[in-house]
């Protein structure tokens, strides 16, 4: 291992053109120098392979690997088998990060000898922004319960608003499922549960940029993706119970509805293992349903 790289990015890049500049920018400004940048085109049709390629010209911190369109969780895979730095993380290549981002990640992780630091995510639309997940201070968590609820283990378990030690994932032998979606909850949940301890990084922010035709950010659900949304949960419900494990009911959300018109939310369900509840414009609770079974 290159002692001098402290951090390794992983980007998979498939069919970007048109956000990949601003998510490469952000990552090659960072206040954190000491970086390698694992580009992993997975098979694009369009032109965020010369894109990569071109920044990599630039950059020599940046690396371009290529795949025949395998998937997202391959090219996760092939850039953590090819990382060399103290801590890796994780990036989609529609999304971008605060300059500050991995600084102050990685100085949380080095100062508190966490395995994960945790940070805040901003969802972008083209119109407007909201936070999915605000932490609003440091805070060093040690207790199982307590690192389950705060990482929002399953209904939120991204694994690129993180930084993980590397040579902790390597004792895991932790990757991700090839040919799935949803490939974040199960190594989140491991990640998560396996942790000496995890901190929580105010002030910086993931910028989840909502793009309706990137792989799993789309209108248009398949019956693979809704299957492998219903088959995420139900490892992580397995997980809970093989490891005595509970958690707050709305992280265990194992499948969620929602009918729109123009842009408007008029229904929307939320379903736990033994409760559905009906929303009326998502907000108004007007049906609860219950399972004694």
């Amino acid at each position: 291992m290159d002692s001098k790289i402290k951090l390794s990015i992983i980007v998979p890049v498939y069919n970007s053109e048109k956000y990949l500049a601003k998510c490469l920018d952000s990552l090659t400004n960072q206040t954190l120098c000491n970086i390698e940048i694992i580009l992993v085109n997975d098979g694009s049709k369009d032109n965020s392979l010369n894109i990569c390629e071109e920044f990599a010209q630039k950059d020599n911190r940046i690396i371009v690997f290529t795949q025949e369109n395998s998937g997202q969780s391959k090219a996760r895979n092939i850039g953590l088998a090819h990382s060399c730095g103290e801590y890796v993380t994780f990036v989609d290549s529609d999304d971008w990060v605060d300059l500050d981002y991995y600084e102050k990640l990685v100085f949380a992780c080095d100062k508190s000898e966490s395995d994960i630091a945790c940070a805040s995510i901003i969802r972008e639309r083209k119109n407007y922004k909201k936070f999915r997940i605000k932490y609003t201070q440091e805070k060093i968590i040690t207790q199982l319960q307590e690192k389950i609820d705060t990482a929002k283990v399953p209904d939120m378990c991204y694994v690129w608003n993180k930084v993980y030690r590397r040579d902790f994932l390597e004792k895991l032998n932790l990757k991700f499922i090839e040919g799935m979606y949803f490939e974040d909850v199960d190594f989140v949940t491991q990640a998560i549960y396996y942790s000496n301890k995890i901190i929580t990084v105010p002030n910086t922010y993931y910028h989840y940029w909502t793009n309706f035709n990137s792989t799993v950010k789309t209108m248009k659900i398949s019956d693979k993706k809704r299957s492998d949304s219903i088959k995420s949960k139900e490892m992580v419900l397995d997980f809970f119970k093989k490891n005595n494990l509970t958690s707050k009911p709305k992280n265990l959300i194992r499948r969620k509805t929602c009918i729109k018109l123009f842009g408007i939310t008029l229904y929307k369900t939320y379903e736990w293992e033994t409760k559905k509840i009906h929303y009326l414009f998502g907000v108004i609770p007007i049906i609860e349903e219950i399972s004694y079974a």
